[in-house]
């Protein structure tokens, strides 16, 4: 599902391109834009390359490391070049959280549960093309890249067995595609409504588990945080004109 989802924003891309030349201009349209952006996250397992699962030396335990409900959101801004192309950046402050388990490998009964949270801040750059559907709405698709920023390492909640959680490096660059809808009301604003798929290169956090019964080390496991993710973007546009 999520390749596909990928083919379409690189199908749309290509389409834009095509219109790009076929589509009228709009002289009025303010060269500047800005927006604010509310963001639903999704965890991506495309082009991952370490395993959310793993055993202890044993055998005997297994830590397991996933997703929950994560947000993001921040300040847009588009400006346009030429034709139907701009360069889309911004400002975003993400939310992560995830869930630790260790669980017995023989029955998969749940032992403990852990909750972890990190903040971070996105800065994309993106190409986007557009292609204008009616004089105020327009699909557009772009490609780019991202640097994001983690402000501190993971924090730890609900804690039931000793866990530490480390990020990889302050600084994460990773790549961005988006595609979406855009309707401009005039004076009242406009609303788009999007996907963005965002993979970064690496993981972007260490979380070192140890599980003791009785005062006693029972485990040791270490697992990496996938950062990538989909999401579901919807986008408010201040009104320029």
């Amino acid at each position: 599902m999520n390749k596909h989802l990928l083919l379409l924003f690189v199908a749309i891309f290509m389409i834009s391109e095509v219109s790009d030349a076929q589509s009228p201009g709009r002289a009025e349209r303010a060269s500047v834009h800005v927006g604010m952006e509310f963001s639903t996250l999704f965890q991506s397992q495309m082009f991952l390359e370490f395993e959310d699962t793993v055993m202890d030396s044993n055998g005997v335990y297994s830590f397991t490391s996933g997703p929950r409900n994560s947000f993001r959101f921040g300040g847009y801004f588009r400006f346009d070049l030429f034709g139907r192309h701009s360069l889309e950046t911004g400002l975003y402050h993400v939310t992560r959280r995830y869930n630790s388990v260790v669980s017995l490998a023989s029955t998969g009964e749940e032992l403990g549960r852990n909750t972890i949270r990190g903040v971070s801040f996105e800065i994309p750059l993106t190409w986007a093309v557009s292609v204008q559907l009616d004089r105020d709405s327009r699909l557009s698709t772009g490609f780019g890249g991202v640097i994001t920023y983690f402000a501190s390492d993971f924090g730890i909640f609900d804690l039931e067995y000793n866990l530490d959680a480390f990020k990889r490096s302050r600084f994460l660059p990773g790549i961005k595609a988006h595609v979406g809808f855009e309707h401009d009301f005039g004076r009242e604003g406009g609303i788009y409504f999007g996907a963005n798929f965002q993979h970064n290169f690496q993981s972007i956090a260490f979380l070192r588990m140890e599980y003791f019964t009785d005062g006693t080390s029972e485990a040791i496991g270490q697992v990496e945080l996938n950062g990538s993710y989909f999401a579901a973007v919807l986008r408010y546009m201040f009104p320029m004109r």
